[in-house]
């Protein structure tokens, strides 16, 4: 391919004949030596997910998207809670028999009670959870610093004690202070040595750059103890807040399938998965090609429909009704660019080809393609007489057209 203004294309990080991104990703003052090579993916739709308002999973369900999330790649599942409900207790058995890929983890608030209920589930893993937030804990809990940490590490021995390996999670961590989630964090490492710890932004209201400062100080300061961030999307900055976890050297995401889950949902683990891998090319062991169907199958169980504009999923995500994107795509396409008016080729996410539609929005490149495509016969004359019927129509629905729409236009003017 032709080198233009010393931008080099063949071999380079950001393109590929699936994919153009940004070179500036990949800028060393960009990304720092810090940057995450390798990021797990741990699956939180079967519990945060479920609390989306309105939304329970039923126990085949619950089995039914575990063994999908199997498949996806995911490398743990946090099914549930043992001790809220049996059902939630037998499914989390009927995956942990199964023996998946997966590892199974239930969840657990820091009480024995909740511990126990997982034991009797069949797991050998917990996240054992408790605020990490001076006020949260002093009003909500009616625990004060040093009680917090006594609790948090009872429970997590008491977890031990019983064969299980633990990760500690802290929830409601960025409203407080940076200062105060490295001494409870620092604290509950030194004393219990967890599997992971989980750094949470539970209201999504630390920017990008507060993720990144705060990720780097709890990799520091923790050493070999893996972090992992949890974050919800209340000004829709999840996925940046991700990245920037990312480039400042997480070990693993927590993520839910179409952004299910409190209030405005979690990070979605299409979402996540997508960035990682095209965006810096970080592996996470996700197959992408299965995003779409996995994705359909919780929109299809929930009766929540994924947004048609939705990153990575949306039906309308790969369809181009403008002129001018048209014709640059085919343009760039000649020049040896495949991923031209997109940032990659939906076949990366499972999804169908780039399609050409036609609106009020469309050009005469449009109505050429589509014309080939059915097979049908025109001249220029033609084309032009097409193209102000199609984009009359197209405002007047305001909507793409049909093939028998197109159709029956076609037929008015080339039969005359």
């Amino acid at each position: 391919m032709k080198i233009i203004e010393n931008m080099e294309m063949k071999g380079a990080p950001y393109f590929n004949e699936k994919k153009w991104v940004s070179p500036m990703n990949f800028l060393k003052e960009v990304m720092p030596p810090t940057t995450s090579k390798k990021i797990y993916i741990h699956d939180v739709t079967l519990r945060d997910g479920e609390q989306t308002c309105g939304l329970n999973w039923t126990e085949d369900e619950r089995v039914e998207i575990g063994v999908a999330l199997n498949k996806l790649g995911v490398k743990s599942i946090e099914v549930g809670m043992p001790i809220i409900s049996k059902d939630i207790g037998r499914a989390v058995r009927r995956l942990v028999d199964m023996d998946l890929d997966s590892e199974i983890v239930a969840f657990c608030r820091a009480r024995n009670d909740d511990i126990d209920y997982a034991v009797e589930a069949g797991v050998s893993k917990v996240i054992v959870e408790h605020a990490v937030n001076p006020y949260t804990n002093y009003f909500a809990y009616k625990v004060e610093t040093d009680e917090l940490i006594k609790r948090v590490v009872s429970s997590i021995e008491y977890a031990k004690s019983k064969g299980l390996t633990v990760t500690f999670m802290g929830w409601d961590v960025t409203r407080g202070t940076l200062d105060y989630a490295k001494k409870i964090y620092s604290e509950v490492v030194r004393r219990t040595n967890p599997e992971s710890v989980v750094f949470t932004d539970s209201f999504g209201v630390a920017t990008p750059h507060a993720i990144f400062h705060a990720v780097r100080e709890l990799k520091e300061l923790l050493g070999n103890t893996p972090v992992e961030f949890h974050v919800h999307n209340e000004f829709g900055m999840a996925v940046g807040s991700v990245i920037a976890a990312a480039y400042a050297g997480v070990d693993g995401i927590h993520s839910s399938i179409n952004g299910l889950g409190e209030r405005t949902g979690n990070v979605a683990t299409e979402e996540v998965a997508a960035a990682l891998e095209i965006l810096l090319n970080i592996e996470t062991g996700i197959k992408l090609d299965y995003i779409d169907e996995i994705t359909k199958l919780v929109e299809k169980i929930t009766n929540i429909p994924i947004h048609v504009n939705k990153p990575v999923t949306g039906k309308k995500l790969f369809w181009l009704e403008s002129g001018v994107p048209v014709q640059a795509k085919s343009r760039l396409e000649k020049g040896g660019i495949t991923a031209a008016m997109t940032p990659y080729l939906p076949e990366i996410v499972g999804r169908e080809d780039t399609q050409i539609v036609l609106g009020g929005s469309s050009g005469k490149e449009n109505v050429q393609i589509y014309l080939e495509n059915l097979g049908l016969e025109y001249s220029e004359e033609d084309i032009e007489k097409i193209l102000q019927l199609v984009k009359e129509e197209g405002r007047k629905k305001r909507r793409v057209l049909n093939k028998d729409e197109f159709i029956e236009i076609y037929n008015s003017v080339v039969s005359k």
